[in-house]
């Protein structure tokens, strides 16, 4: 029951790792492969979930931190391999009624648990790392020295006292089961494709600048841009205790200044933000060369034409509202600007690939920055 508690935990714990993976791990992989590869995200975050889930049954259940008070590492530290086994079977004649007893007995099932542990570490050190055997067996050796230390030492110091054994025969069959995970590989192996074969379709795909690979450059500059954002709102905020930082106005500033940014990126570096240089993609004019400058600053004042102005005019209209029509108006305009953002997020998730307004009347388009030779105009 206890087990089953502790991947429930991995479970529900595994989003919100994965969400702060996921960007990341976005920008990587089109930096390094040129797409992202449903094959290789399954593999990763299948990694990360079993990761958490091991994790979690070394260290749980955690205990009061009182009840820790009083232990030492002297007294949760074994060195002697097979310790339980031999107390066990100490006194103990060996025979077919005995074996039954044992194979059913906490001794038994912990030593197995042990192993099987790590035996999807094993497989995934071979077939997605392509680790030879000793080196399956050096990392699953770490990986379970790693789960000995933050037994013995309370969990790096978060509590008095360590409330879990360190047992060598943990290593000893943590290591085992890496090792058997190798040879199980095999057979994943006759069934999934190759790490050579995802790396070879990704290369594919990866001369195509698709509407995912854009939005990733994009949410990339937006979140960096938007940190300074709020630092800068944080810095207003001490200085003026009474600035509150709410204003219709608030979203208008962020975009502006993500577009400004932006704009200064690309003109510096012709074509290239740091989004666009993480995904490996560069803005340039239709017929491929490189775009001007008077291109660059009409997308995005393009781009703040068809997001900004609704806002802008809906906090007009905010501080001089008088009547109904005028709050259906404000929402309607506030609408409006959403709807640019939703029709691309359509276009992303529909691999529809056209061109947006901003890109039209500016007249450029993304490029795949190390294959200049093969254009993706997506």
């Amino acid at each position: 029951m206890v087990y089953i508690n502790n991947i429930y935990t991995g479970l529900l714990v595994f989003p919100f790792i994965a969400a702060l993976f996921t960007l990341p791990y976005a920008v990587y992989q089109y930096n390094r492969h040129g797409s992202v590869s449903k094959y290789r995200t399954l593999i990763i975050y299948s990694f990360i979930l079993y990761m958490l889930i091991a994790f979690f049954m070394v260290i749980l259940p955690l205990p009061d931190r009182a009840s820790t008070a009083g232990n030492t590492w002297q007294d949760h530290l074994n060195l002697i391999p097979f310790r339980q086994i031999w107390l066990y079977w100490h006194d103990k004649a060996f025979g077919i009624a005995a074996l039954q007893e044992y194979l059913v007995s906490m001794s038994f099932w912990q030593l197995l648990f042990n192993i099987l542990l790590t035996v999807p570490f094993g497989i995934y050190m071979r077939y997605y790392l392509k680790f030879s055997l000793k080196r399956t067996i050096l990392y699953s050796f770490l990986l379970s020295l790693f789960f000995e230390i933050s037994q013995i030492t309370a969990l790096f110091g978060i509590y008095p006292g360590p409330y879990r054994l360190a047992d060598i025969e943990d290593l000893i069959c943590n290591t085992s089961g890496g090792a058997a995970g190798f040879y199980i590989a095999s057979v994943f192996a006759a069934v999934l494709p190759s790490r050579d074969e995802i790396d070879e379709k990704c290369r594919a795909h990866g001369t195509k600048v698709t509407g995912m690979r854009r939005l990733w450059a994009a949410v990339f500059d937006y979140v960096c841009i938007s940190a300074v954002y709020i630092f800068m709102l944080g810095v207003i905020q001490i200085l003026d205790p009474e600035f509150t930082g709410y204003s219709i106005y608030g979203e208008v500033y962020c975009w502006s200044l993500f577009c400004l940014v932006s704009l200064v990126q690309v003109l510096t570096t012709k074509g290239s933000t740091l989004g666009h240089a993480a995904c490996r993609v560069i803005l340039v004019s239709e017929d491929g060369g490189i775009a001007s400058a008077r291109q660059l600053i009409k997308r995005y004042l393009y781009l703040l034409l068809f997001t900004d102005t609704p806002l802008i005019i809906a906090g007009w209209l905010m501080s001089r509202r008088s009547a109904f029509i005028i709050d259906i108006m404000i929402l309607g305009l506030i609408f409006i600007s959403r709807i640019y953002f939703f029709i691309y997020f359509i276009n992303v998730i529909l691999r529809k690939g056209m061109l947006m307004p901003h890109d039209r009347l500016s007249g450029t388009l993304y490029m795949v920055t190390d294959i200049p030779e093969k254009r993706a105009v997506k």
